[in-house]
Order: structure tokens, then C-alpha cells, then sequence
């Protein structure tokens, strides 16, 4: 009888339906974990996308987010590999992707203090740039930098109180817009200047000025009104359309009109001989535009030589501006050589005499006119280097006044009162510092308040003359060197109380609980009372150092945009 056939077909199911339990079971063991390692890239992914849109938001610019923005992007468009039998390959791809995300959330985090630091470093340069052609404006006697000196003091507050990049943002754009505003001031006041003396000429050949007059008396208001550099380029337009028109308003004024033009070439090549430069060739320009004037017979004769006219008196600006300057530079380094070898000071302690004037010297200030002078480029910049060595010659001969001043310290000096005056700082606080006395007073609305001995800056690093303004307040702070350790200025890590910062390469009026003794001759090698010959041996480093007690009262009595006039 047949054995019946055993079938294998039952045993052979079970074992594919076991194998598969199995494999589901791994595959979710695998898929578990990823999930997990998923999850994590996902976290990260969102911390760096909250980072991003806080420094956005804070104010960090595009440009340097940009880069991380890219990388975020490259990272999202990439994808998981796909295995079945193993999840290491994902959770690799998981892990590494968490990994950089973090990494880049640390990088967002880095940029929002590196530009926080850039941006502020800015500000404080532009509020600078601010500052300096506002002081040359009021030097200059122009009554509507009132507005501006407002802006500042306004740009000062928020500059203590920003924080963040957007804050640092603002501040230089609204710096850098006066300061433009403040340049262009110059050329439209002399646009205006231009007209009215223009309508006198008129005037003078009894032309009927009314109109040109009414319009001069707007285009004034206009300027002391203006604040924007939009508002002084539209006004120079303004002006240039209306001295055409006055040009043109009759043929009667050919003779006055163009007379003034020649005497403005002929004033500056006289000028051009003061600075010993050869003024043959626009001596010969004045000449052939006198014999083409006295020829004129039309209007139309007289624009076309009027426009020559103007040509060449634009032509010799540039010459005239760069010999002034050159010749201005030349007449304060041989006044503050010579001074300097009359006046010495002896020095018992190392045995050597030193210029009482060195401030003044090629370590000095004399090394900052050189650049101005050197590095100027159009006549703007020799105007701002002719300001500068003006500015410059006015607080050397202050010095040397000051030195045969016979009044005390602690009293009110004429010397004070005359640099408050050409600066318009006499009403409102003001800081006058005497080089040659050693001694800081300080002025509300012109009357003495407080006087008090100091130490300015050693024969190597001196403090630098000229008008200031503080513009940083640290209370209390740490001084870090500038210099590499080993260099003969470098010092460590100093603990300051009150810091005022008046020139943006790190000068201070600030204490120096280190030194005992301050007034004359401490800005020389000296033995200090205090016995610390490693911080009191000398001058400062051009900072303006106070027992700490009198530096609170100063620091107390000041506030951001306080000017601060050394001479």
C-alpha cells in the first residue's frame, strides 16, 4: 500500500510568517530610534531658525547672515538615506545634521556680538567725524549749528543707551547725515554770501533789487532752517538758479557783476603769493578775461566770458588751497620748534630739558597735521587740514600766552575764556585744560566752577591739544593695553572707577588711584610720593589723570557731549 505523501507546505509558511514578525519587529526597533535622532535634527533645526529671526531682529545686517541662511538651506534639501535592514545609516545622517544645525545656531549667536562690537566701534567713529565739523562750524561762527549740537548731544544719549546692532545702525545714519549736512554748509553759505554781494553790486548801478532781495532774505531762513543734506544741496540749486537770473536781469550790471568776478581771481592769485607760489599762468588768465570784459557789448558776450571767468577761478582753487595749507603747516612746525627751543624744561630727575610745547611736536599734534595735509584729495579736504592747522596755531599761541600768565590754577584765565569764546562754549558746562599748568577747570556758562591739578601725557605719548567733546562714560571699567607686552607702554589689566572718553582712540579724563602727586612736572620723569615707579614714574599715555575723588566730581558734574578744550 502507497505511503501518503507528507506535504512541507504548512512548516515552510510558518517559518516565512516568523521571519517577517521578525523583520516588522526590527524595522520598528530601527525606525524608533531614528525617530529619535530625527527628532533632535528637527529641535536644532528650529533653535537656529529662532536665532536667525532674533538677529534679525536686533538688527544684525542680511549680508552677514546670508552665509548661514545658504548653509541652512543646502542642509534642508538634503535627505535621509534609505536602508531596510539597518538604521545606523540614518541615524549617521540624523545625528550629523543635528550637529551642524547646532553648530550654525553657535555661529548665528557669535555673529550677533561681533556685530554688535563692529557696529558700535562705527557709531563712535561717525559720532567723532560728527563732533569735529561741528566744533569747525562753530569756530566759524555759524549760529544754526545750534540744531546740530542739539543732534549731537540727542545721538549721544542714544549711543549710551544702544544695545543692540539696529541701535548702532541708527546712530551712524544719523551722524553721517549731519555730518554731510555740515560739510555742504560751507559751500552753500558761501553760495548765499555769493548773491547778496552780488544785489549790493546791483545796487550800486541802481538796479531795481527788490525781488532779488526778498529772495535773498528767503534763501536765508531756508539755510538756518536746513538740517539735512537734502536741504542744503536743494538750496545751493536754488541759489545757482537765482544768481543766473541775476546775472541776466539786466545788461546794466555787465560792468559790476563782472568786476566782482575778476576781483575774486585777482584775490586769489594775491593770496597765491602769500604762500610763495608762481602765479604767472592765472595772472595771465586774469588778464586776457579783463581784456575779453572790456570788449563785451552784449549779454551774450558777457555769459560767455562770465562762464570763463568762473572756469578760472574754479582752476586755481585747488593750487591755492594746497599752498595755503602746505604754508599754514609750515609756519606751526616752525612756531612750535622755535617756541620749543626757548622754552625747555629741566628736568632734575633724569638731567635732560625738555620742549614745554612737545604736545605740539612731530609726537604730537604736528604728526596728525602732516597726515591732514598729505592725505588731502579735493578742496574740501585742504579746507579741513587749513581748519585743523588754524585751530592748531590758535591753541599753541593760547599755550604760550597762558605761559607768561602769572594767575593762579585756581583761578579763571583769559587763555580759558578766549578758546570758550572762539568755540561759542560759554554757556553750558565746559572742561579747559592747561597743558603747560597741569590743571583742568571747569565752567558753567563761562564762570569758574572748580579747578583741579592733573597729569596729562609723557614726552612720548602726549596728550593731543584741540576742542573735544566727551563722548563715552564708563563708571566703573577696565583699561586693557593697547600695546604688546614687553613694549615700554604696556601695562595690565587696571581697574578704573570714572572714565570719560573725549577722542576715540582711547583717550580719558579718568582717576589713577596709583599716583599721589599731579600739577607741573608730573608729566615728566619724576619720583611719585606713592612710590609706584611703574605706573607714576612719568606722564600718562595722553589720557588726563585725576585723584579718583575729584574724577567722581568731574564725572558728576559732566555729561555725554561736554566739550573738553586742551591747550
Amino acid at each position: 500500500m502507497a505511503q501518503p505523501v507528507i506535504s512541507h507546505c504548512r512548516p515552510k509558511k510558518m517559518f516565512s510568517i516568523a521571519s517577517l514578525a521578525l523583520l516588522i519587529m526590527l524595522l520598528l526597533s530601527a525606525c524608533n530610534t531614528t525617530s529619535s535622532k530625527q527628532q533632535l535634527a528637527t529641535t536644532n533645526k528650529t533653535a537656529l531658525d529662532n536665532s536667525i529671526v532674533h538677529a534679525r531682529s536686533i538688527g544684525v545686517p542680511s549680508s552677514m547672515l546670508q552665509r548661514l541662511i545658504d548653509q541652512e538651506t543646502q542642509l534642508s534639501q538634503t535627505h535621509a538615506p534609505l536602508t531596510l535592514f539597518s538604521s545606523q545609516p540614518a541615524d549617521a545622517y540624523y545625528q550629523n545634521l543635528a550637529q551642524r544645525y547646532q553648530m550654525l545656531t553657535v555661529q548665528a549667536r557669535a555673529l550677533e556680538t561681533q556685530s554688535t562690537q563692529q557696529l558700535d566701534y562705527q557709531a563712535t567713529l561717525d559720532l567723532q567725524s560728527f563732533a569735529n565739523i561741528l566744533a569747525q562750524r562753530q569756530s566759524q561762527g555759524f549760529v544754526e549749528t545750534k540744531t546740530f549740537a542739539d543732534s549731537l548731544t540727542s545721538d549721544q544719549k542714544l549711543m549710551a543707551q544702544a544695545q543692540y546692532p539696529k541701535n548702532y545702525i541708527q546712530i551712524s545714519t544719523y551722524a553721517k547725515a549731519s555730518t554731510q549736512a555740515l560739510q555742504l554748509m560751507g559751500p552753500a553759505y558761501d553760495k548765499l554770501t555769493t548773491l547778496q554781494n552780488t544785489i549790493k553790486q546791483m545796487d550800486a548801478s541802481h538796479l531795481d533789487t527788490t525781488m532779488l532781495n526778498r529772495q535773498a532774505q528767503s534763501d536765508l531762513q531756508l539755510f538756518r532752517n536746513a538740517s539735512k543734506p537734502s536741504d542744503f544741496t536743494n538750496i545751493m540749486n536754488l541759489l545757482d538758479a537765482q544768481l543766473q537770473g541775476a546775472t541776466a536781469l539786466s545788461t546794466q550790471a555787465i560792468p559790476y557783476v563782472g568786476a566782482a568776478k575778476l576781483r575774486e581771481l585777482s584775490n586769489d592769485i594775491d593770496q597765491m603769493k602769500q604762500y610763495n607760489l608762481d602765479t604767472t599762468s592765472y595772472q595771465k588768465l586774469l588778464d586776457a578775461d579783463k581784456t575779453s570784459l572790456n570788449k563785451a557789448k552784449t549779454l551774450s558776450d558777457f555769459l560767455v566770458i562770465s562762464s570763463q571767468v568762473d572756469k578760472d577761478v574754479a582752476s586755481i582753487q585747488m593750487p591755492m588751497l594746497r599752498g595755503q595749507a602746505n604754508y599754514l603747516l609750515k609756519q606751526f612746525h616752525d612756531e612750535a620748534t622755535n617756541w620749543g627751543n626757548a622754552h625747555q624744561y629741566h628736568n632734575a630727575f633724569d638731567g635732560k630739558n625738555y620742549a614745554l610745547d612737545y604736545e605740539y611736536a612731530a609726537q604730537g599734534i604736528g604728526s596728525d597735521l602732516d597726515d591732514a595735509v598729505q592725505s588731502a584729495q579735493t578742496t574740501d579736504d585742504y579746507q579741513a587740514a587749513i581748519d585743523q592747522l588754524n585751530n592748531g596755531l590758535l591753541h599753541l599761541k593760547t599755550m604760550e600766552a597762558d605761559y607768561n600768565d602769572k594767575t593762579s590754577w585756581d583761578q579763571p584765565h583769559a587763555t580759558d575764556a578766549q578758546l570758550m569764546s572762539h568755540y561759542n562754549a560759554t554757556s553750558g558746562t565746559a572742561i579747559v585744560i592747561s597743558l603747560i599748568e597741569q590743571s583742568l577747570r571747569l565752567y558753567q556758562d563761562g564762570k569758574l566752577v572748580k579747578s583741579f591739578l592733573v597729569t596729562t601725557g609723557q614726552f612720548d605719548k602726549p596728550t593731543p591739544p584741540g576742542l573735544w567733546h566727551i563722548f563715552s562714560r564708563q563708571s566703573p571699567t577696565v583699561f586693557k593695553s593697547s600695546e604688546p607686552k614687553g613694549s615700554a607702554f604696556w601695562y595690565p589689566d587696571t581697574n578704573i572707577t570714572y572714565a570719560m572718553e573725549w577722542r576715540t582712540d582711547g583717550y580719558f579724563i579718568h582717576d589713577s588711584w596709583w599716583r599721589v602727586d599731579y600739577g607741573p612736572g608730573t608729566n615728566f620723569p619724576h619720583n611719585d610720593s606713592g612710590g609706584d615707579e611703574s605706573f607714576a614714574g612719568s606722564g600718562s599715555h595722553g589720557c588726563i589723570n585725576m585723584p579718583t575723588p575729584e574724577a567722581g566730581w568731574v564725572y558728576n558734574n559732566t555729561t555725554y557731549g561736554t566739550p573738553v578744550i586742551i591747550y
